[in-house]
């Protein structure tokens, strides 16, 4: 637990030192502002302070985000001090938690600014006195790491020693207070020191950049590789600039795969005067995906001009190249599947778009075949030189360790990161595993296909390099995966329409031929029956019931018949110029006519439709039909006929019967549907009348629809083009 030593504080040699550092240190050729912000940044934290602790109060000669109280004085009374424990302890102070140390959870900053973990390291001055420190500050709980605390002592470094209070310290703080440019000889110790402390500032703050950068004097001698840059070069640390140099450059490639020419090379042309931006190039490390680069690269003059080298700085583009090849990748796919009408069809053209945009050697589909229960191969791809077809087995079970299996029996994406670590007890899949192997494949990735769970087929993929399981690659994946899904699902859909409509006609064929000619049969039987004087009456009435009940089944099948044979379209319409009044009027004629029901009529003197005469009366008498049946005595059925706009005629049969509830309304004019409350009345009804209405509608090009809110009743409506 840090604590607070007043003697410690108070110490005047301390408070000397403190006050000789208050004149040193904010005429550092280093801004002390910015020292914090790159401590803040470099640690991951929302607050970082330099400070000097006196007596009674810490003065802040370099801040980063500190509240504004604090920050517009930039002081502090000592009770708001943390750095305090910093000088008390004149050594490492890391809390991961202030509400955890006793001392701590009252303290100000903690209760009114909410910080919760901090660091600091103490700094001193030539003589070692604790004059202040460099704190990071957070308002979240932190595990503070060795590596945390080595950047901080790093940064606190850079500072150096301050110099003590003596006048060889007042001759270097004049000498770094000065522009010298231009004058006499500057003593060597305080420029040395001065060179010093910007070096490792600027060393520092390149290190600390996103982007690589490469610094050559005009000698072409490098004087900066940054960090970044031996990242990007896949080097270490420790080698030195002129071998990072070297061996960095010679891996960069145009981006047809041949290697620039040292002449080529951005820093080179840099060199010979040229500014040169957004170069792009590719860089090629052994054992290692390619990486693509943005390069830039300008020469650098002094105050007169005088060239003093070039500078180049390099930005990995790969990611961003990466995303822009998947959603490329995602739309042509797209594009392949909408196109072809089956996956098997669909295979080649998709596989080679997945391997060109992944980069990888192989990619497979294998479609499951669900009443076999075994998966068989749609398709592969490989890249050229790359033959593994005698790996590829004929069909695989769901119990096959391998990829395939493993994928199809979990439903889950299996990622194999290096084949040559993969240990199976499965000879089968040890020998793929050794083969794919011996053949410099090294990554392996299936990712199932499902519909609802269940799997349809398995992608996979196949590469050569070492690659990891990172999420802009599982989503092109998975969404290739949907995409492809959707297909066989509509393909699914497809296959039991047809089977449906198969199954449909078969019915209909059963009905039409095994039904329809018993039916005949036994209609022609009985009339020759009742025709017979020597029947009795008895045996006459039972023969008229026969007679009735045989023709209301040959009825139903004549209009199952009817309504299949319009939604086929085996039985065309015979269309011309149609008088709708003079349909109406003949239905009207026709129909029973219940004294207790009144019939009203709003029809214009002529309006004419193109449309099938014969099938215009079938939908006028099943509206009229149903609305006279469901209407009570004393009930009203109403028959309207208008031009709507001049170009569609609009009829509209209303009445004041039972209605449709609403839980039936989505199901009117499907086939042998009938609402709840008419199941429950006396009259008689198949289910059919609304379905060949709609299907004989729509066969017109016109629209028939139910009206919700007409109460009480129904009201039915049927628009017709002209």
């Amino acid at each position: 637990m840090p604590e607070l030593d007043v003697a410690v504080l108070t110490s005047p040699q301390r408070l000397r030192a403190v006050a000789s550092a208050r004149r040193e240190l904010p005429v550092l050729p280093v801004p002390l502002d910015g020292m914090a912000r790159m401590a803040a940044r470099m640690l991951r934290t929302p607050m970082a302070v330099v400070t000097l602790v006196q007596g009674g109060e810490e003065e802040f000669l370099g801040l980063f985000g500190l509240p504004e109280p604090f920050a517009a004085t930039r002081r502090a009374a000592l009770q708001f001090s943390l750095c305090a424990f910093v000088v008390c302890a004149d050594d490492v102070v890391a809390v991961d938690d202030t509400l955890a140390e006793e001392r701590l959870r009252e303290h100000p900053v903690v209760r009114q600014w909410g910080v919760r973990s901090f660091a600091g390291i103490p700094l001193h001055d030539t003589d070692g006195q604790p004059v202040g420190a460099i704190t990071v500050i957070d308002i979240a709980h932190r595990s503070w790491t060795a590596p945390d605390l080595t950047r901080l002592t790093y940064i606190a470094d850079m500072l150096g020693p301050i110099p003590a209070g003596t006048p060889s310290a007042e001759a270097a703080m004049d000498l770094l207070c000065t522009d010298h440019r231009g004058t006499g000889p500057q003593p060597a110790a305080g420029v040395a020191a001065q060179a010093q402390v910007q070096q490792a500032f600027i060393e520092a703050l390149l290190d600390s950049l996103q982007v690589g950068v490469v610094a050559c004097d005009r000698d072409r001698r490098p004087v900066v590789v940054n960090r970044m840059m031996r990242h990007l070069f896949g080097l270490h640390d420790g080698i030195s600039r002129e071998e990072a140099l070297t061996a960095g450059l010679a891996r960069v490639h145009h981006l047809d795969g041949t290697p620039i020419a040292p002449d080529e090379l951005v820093v080179t042309r840099a060199l010979n005067g040229e500014t040169v931006r957004d170069a792009a190039s590719m860089l090629c490390t052994p054992g290692a995906p390619d990486r693509y680069l943005l390069v830039n690269g300008q020469p650098l003059h002094d105050h007169d001009g005088n060239r003093l080298g070039a500078v180049s700085t390099v930005l990995d583009i790969t990611g961003r190249r990466r995303n822009e090849r998947f959603r490329d990748c995602q739309l042509r796919v797209a594009r392949i599947l909408n196109s072809s009408d089956t996956v098997e069809q669909a295979a080649p053209r998709l596989l080679s778009a997945v391997g060109e945009a992944l980069g990888w050697q192989h990619v497979g589909l294998w479609l499951i075949d669900d009443v076999a229960d075994v998966a068989r191969p749609a398709g592969h791809w490989e890249a050229p030189g790359v033959h593994i077809e005698d790996l590829i087995p004929q069909r695989l079970t769901r119990n096959d360790p391998g990829l395939v299996g493993t994928a199809w029996a979990t439903g889950r994406p299996i990622w194999i990161a290096d084949l040559a670590t993969t240990t199976s007890t499965d000879p089968r899949l040890r020998d793929f595993i050794a083969a794919a192997v011996h053949r410099d494949l090294r990554t392996a990735v299936a990712i199932p296909i499902c519909e609802n769970d269940t799997a349809l087929a398995v992608l996979v993929c196949l590469s050569a390099l070492g690659e990891h399981d990172d999420a802009p690659l599982i989503g092109l994946l998975t969404d290739i995966a949907e995409q492809i899904g959707r297909l066989l699902a509509r393909r699914r859909a497809a296959e039991l329409d047809l089977q449906l409509a198969s199954a449909k006609d078969d019915f209909l064929t059963l009905i039409s031929h095994e039904l329809r000619t018993p039916l005949t049969t036994v209609l022609a039987c009985t009339s020759m029956l009742a025709d017979d004087p020597q029947v009795d009456p008895d045996t006459r009435q039972m023969l008229a019931t026969v007679t009735r009940s045989t023709t209301a089944v040959q009825r139903i099948i004549d209009e199952l018949i009817d309504l299949a044979g319009i939604e086929s379209g085996h039985h065309p319409l015979h269309k011309r110029a149609t008088d709708l009044v003079t349909v109406v009027t003949g239905a009207l004629a026709a129909a029973p006519h219940p004294d207790d029901i009144e019939i009203h009529t709003d029809l214009p003197p002529s309006l004419v439709v193109d449309g099938d005469p014969g099938r215009l009366r079938q939908i006028v008498d099943h509206l009229l039909s149903n609305a006279i049946k469901y209407s009570p005595r004393g009930g009203d059925v109403r028959i309207s006929l208008s031009a709507d706009r001049g170009d569609v005629a609009e009829l509209a049969i209303t009445d004041t019967g039972i209605g449709i509830p609403e839980a039936d309304r989505a199901g009117l004019f499907t086939r042998f549907h009938r609402a709840g409350n008419a199941r429950h009345t006396a009259v008689t009804g198949t289910g059919l009348g609304l379905a060949l209405v709609r299907a004989l509608v729509e066969a017109h090009g016109g629209t028939v629809t139910h009206d919700p809110a007409h109460h009480p009743g129904t009201r039915i409506t049927v628009r017709l083009p002209r």
